[in-house]
C-alpha cells in the first residue's frame, strides 16, 4: 500500500480519512458534518472487503460507529488472519447509483492497461468488462461503454438514471494519465464501486498496489531490417542437406532445387560430394558464390556457429527449421538466448526455431519439408502471413491455394524474427493487401499493439489468437490484477487497434478470402438469398455475436422480386427460392438485393446438390461478384461437386464459404474493416 491515490488527478472521491482507533473513527465522522458514514476496513490484502466483515454502511451516531469499527477489527482478525490491517476508513456517504469498476494494472503481454466494466459485487459475477492498452483517448474511452452489455443500464435501463458516456470518458481518461505517470511501478488500481450518476461520479472505494522497485517498459521498437530477403533471396544454402529420403535435409533441399523456386541452391554437407544432383559444400564459407540466405536443419547447438559464418560472407537471413530450443526447457532456453544476443550482434535475421520456415508466392521460395505431393503450395496472392504454428500455417495455405499467398512466414520459436517485426514489415509491403496472423502467445504484447495502431486504417489484420486461459488468474490480488492476462486484455487490444478477431482457424481462413477479394462493406445490414432455408436460419442466430443485423428490403425490392418469381418463392429479409431455382433466378435476386439502399451485404447460400441449379451458376458468379460496389459473400456446404465449383469460382477471385458461421464471420469481417475507414 502506497500514498498515491487518483485524487491527485483530480478524481472524484467522498470526503473521507483513515482511523487507527474507534474514537479517531468518531472524530472523523464528527468532522465530516450531519451525514451518515460508512466504515470500511483498509488492506492490500483483501480484494472483497464485504466477504471478510470489513464494511459496515449507513452508521449515524457515535455508538453505531464505535461498535461497527471493533465489529470489523473482529471480522478480519478472524476471517483473514494473514491480512494487514492498515486502518479503517472512514466515508461519507454517496447517494446510489449505477455501479462500474474501473481499474488499470500492467498485463504480463501488453503492459498498463484500462478496464471498465459493471461494478460493485457482480464484477466477478457478470464479467462484462473492456481493457483498453495506455494511454486511452478519448474515442478509446467512449468505445469501451460501448462495446459493453453494460451500456444498457447506463443508457437509462427500466428508468433508471441514463448515464452521460462523456462523464464516464473524463474518469477513465484521468485514469490512464495516472496509470501512464505510475507505468513503471505499477502493480495494480482498483476503483470498485464507481457510482454512476446522470451528470456526475464518484470513486467510493479504491485500492492501489505499487511495485517496490521500478520495471522499464519494453518499448522496442518493432524491427524490418533485412526481412525482404527472405522473400527475395536469389540464392540459398541448406545446412543438413540430405540425399536420404526421410531427412528434413533431404526434403527442404526437394522444395528448393526441384520445385518452383529459380534461384540458385547450395546443400551444406562436409559428408558428402553432392546432394541432389548438385555439388555439395563442407561449410557456408566454402561457397564461392553470395548467399542471401541459409536454412539450418542440424541441431540448434551448430547455430552459434553458423551466424559467425553468415556475417563472415555478408548474409542477413538464416532460417532455423530444426526444434530442440526452449519447448524442451532446461539449458535450451538459455541457448535461444544466446543465439539470439549473437544474431543481433552479427546483423543476422533468424526465423525459426522450430517451425516450417518461409514461402513467398511470387518467387516461389520455398523452405518447407512438406512435400508437394502432401501439401500444395498457394498460387501468388496479395494475403500474407505470419504464424508461430507451423500446423496452422500449412492448413491456411492449401485453404488458400486457388485465393493465393503472397508472403508467409512460420516463426515458431521467435528466435528473433516475431509477429510484430512481420506486422510491421506487411504494412509497408506492396506485395500485401491483406494480413492474418495466428499466435498463441505474444513475446510483447505492447510491441504488436503499437505496431497494429500504427496500420490502423492502412490494410486489414485478422487475428485468431489461441491458447486464451489465464494461468495465472488465482494469484492475483484485485479485480483488474485478476482479469489481467486473461484474453479479454487481448480482445480489448484488438479492438483498439480494429484488428480483426476471430475464434478459429477456419475463420482466419475464411475472413482472409474475403478480405483479399472483395470491397469493404459501409454498414452491418445483410440480406440472403438461399434455395435451402435452413443454412439462412442458423445464419440469422449467429448475426448479433458477429455484430451484424438483418436488412428491411425496401417495398419497391420485394414488390420487384415477387412479381418476377413463382408465388411459393418467400420473399423478405431470407429470400427463400427454394429447391426450385436456377441461376438466372439467383442472378436475378442477388441483383435487386445489391441495388436496395437497405442492403450493404449480400450472402447468396447455394444448395449446389440441387440439379436445377445449373452449372452456369459460375459464370454467372463471377460476373456479379467483381463488379460489384458491394460484398457479395456465397456460401455452399457438400462433397466433391461443390469442391469442384468451389475450386472453380475461388481461382477466378469469388470466395466459397464451406459453412455457416464461416460464411457469417466472413461477412462480419467485411464490415468490421469498412468501420475501421
Amino acid at each position: 500500500m502506497t500514498g498515491f491515490s487518483l485524487r491527485e488527478w483530480g478524481v472524484r472521491f467522498p470526503r473521507q480519512g483513515i482511523a487507527g482507533s474507534a474514537d479517531e473513527a468518531v472524530r472523523i465522522a464528527r468532522s465530516l458534518g450531519e451525514c451518515p458514514v460508512a466504515l470500511k476496513v483498509v488492506s492490500p490484502d483483501i480484494i472483497h472487503k464485504t466477504d471478510a466483515g470489513g464494511v459496515v454502511l449507513g452508521l449515524k451516531d457515535e455508538g453505531e460507529i464505535r461498535r461497527a469499527f471493533f465489529r470489523i477489527m473482529e471480522n478480519v482478525r478472524s476471517r483473514a488472519p494473514e491480512a494487514r490491517v492498515h486502518g479503517v476508513l472512514v466515508q461519507e456517504m454517496v447517494p446510489p447509483g449505477v455501479e462500474a469498476i474501473v481499474g488499470v494494472t500492467r498485463d504480463p503481454d501488453f503492459g498498463p492497461v484500462m478496464m471498465f466494466g459493471i461494478g460493485g459485487v457482480f464484477t466477478d459475477l457478470i464479467r462484462d468488462v473492456a481493457f483498453r492498452v495506455l494511454p486511452l483517448t478519448e474515442a478509446d474511452a467512449r468505445d469501451m461503454v460501448a462495446s459493453l452489455r453494460f451500456r444498457q443500464i447506463l443508457e437509462s435501463f427500466r428508468g433508471g438514471p441514463r448515464v452521460d458516456p462523456g462523464i464516464v470518458a473524463e474518469l477513465l481518461l484521468k485514469a490512464s494519465d495516472a496509470g501512464c505517470q505510475i507505468a513503471d511501478r505499477l502493480g495494480s488500481v482498483d476503483l470498485n464501486p464507481v457510482l454512476l450518476w446522470e451528470d456526475g461520479y464518484c470513486v467510493v472505494d479504491e485500492k492501489v498496489l505499487l511495485e517496490d522497485e521500478p520495471r522499464p517498459l519494453d518499448v522496442e521498437a518493432p524491427d524490418t531490417s533485412f526481412l525482404n530477403s527472405f522473400f527475395e533471396a536469389r540464392s540459398v544454402a541448406v545446412v543438413g542437406a540430405s540425399p536420404i529420403p526421410g531427412k528434413i535435409g533431404y526434403f527442404v533441399m526437394d522444395s528448393l532445387a526441384r520445385h518452383e523456386y529459380r534461384g540458385r541452391v547450395y546443400p551444406v554437407n562436409p559428408g558428402r560430394d553432392e546432394v541432389l544432383g548438385l555439388k555439395a559444400w563442407p561449410s557456408v564459407t566454402a561457397i564461392p558464390d553470395q548467399v542471401d540466405m541459409v536454412v539450418v536443419t542440424t541441431p540448434l547447438d551448430v547455430v552459434p556457429g553458423l551466424i559467425e559464418e553468415c556475417a563472415a560472407k555478408g548474409c542477413r537471413n538464416m532460417v532455423v527449421i530444426s526444434g530442440g530450443g526452449k519447448e524442451l526447457g532446461g539449458d535450451r532456453v538459455g541457448l535461444e538466448e544466446r543465439i539470439r544476443r549473437l544474431a543481433r550482434d552479427r546483423s543476422v535475421r533468424i526465423v525459426g526455431c522450430n517451425c516450417i520456415g518461409v514461402f513467398d508466392g511470387r518467387t516461389r521460395l520455398d523452405t518447407f519439408f512438406q512435400t508437394h505431393e502432401r501439401m500444395v503450395r498457394p498460387v501468388a496472392g496479395r494475403v500474407s502471413m505470419a504464424t508461430q504454428s507451423g500446423t496452422v500455417g500449412a492448413v491456411f495455405l492449401e485453404e488458400m491455394q486457388n485465393i493465393g499467398v503472397s508472403r508467409f512466414v512460420s516463426f515458431g520459436n521467435r528466435i528473433d524474427v516475431g509477429e510484430a517485426d512481420l506486422l510491421a514489415f506487411f504494412a509497408e509491403d506492396p506485395q500485401t493487401d491483406v494480413i492474418a496472423v495466428y499466435v498463441e502467445g505474444f513475446r510483447s504484447g505492447l510491441k504488436f499493439s503499437r505496431a497494429a495502431r500504427a496500420l490502423m486504417g492502412r490494410k486489414p489484420v485478422v487475428v485468431y489468437k489461441a491458447g486464451r486461459t489465464p494461468e495465472a488468474a488465482a494469484a492475483a490480488v484485485s479485480h483488474t490484477g485478476f482479469y489481467g492476462g486473461s484474453y479479454e486484455v487481448a480482445a480489448g487490444v484488438f479492438r483498439q487497434a480494429s484488428v480483426i478477431a476471430v475464434d478459429s482457424m477456419e475463420e482466419l481462413v475464411a475472413v482472409s478470402k474475403v478480405l483479399a477479394t472483395l470491397p469493404r462493406a459501409r454498414g452491418n445490414r445483410v440480406a440472403m438469398i438461399s434455395n435451402g432455408a435452413g443454412a439462412t436460419v442458423q445464419a440469422v442466430d449467429l448475426l448479433p455475436a458477429y455484430g451484424l443485423v438483418l436488412a428491411g428490403l425496401s417495398a419497391s425490392t420485394v414488390a420487384g422480386l415477387r412479381g418476377a418469381y413463382p408465388s411459393f418463392y418467400q420473399v423478405g429479409s431470407l429470400v427463400d427460392v427454394t429447391g426450385s431455382a436456377t441461376v438466372r433466378e439467383y442472378a436475378l435476386g442477388i441483383q435487386a438485393l445489391l441495388e436496395d439502399p437497405g442492403v450493404d451485404i449480400v450472402m447468396p447460400w447455394f444448395v449446389l446438390q440441387d440439379t436445377p441449379l445449373e452449372g452456369s451458376i459460375v459464370e454467372a458468379l463471377v460476373g456479379v461478384v467483381r463488379d460489384s460496389p458491394k460484398p457479395v459473400v456465397c456460401a455452399a456446404a457438400g462433397g466433391p461437386y461443390t469442391r469442384m465449383v468451389r475450386s472453380e469460382l475461388e481461382s477466378r477471385g469469388v470466395p466459397l464459404l464451406g459453412s455457416v458461421r464461416e460464411w457469417v464471420a466472413a461477412a462480419a469481417g467485411l464490415y468490421q474493416w469498412g468501420r475501421s475507414w
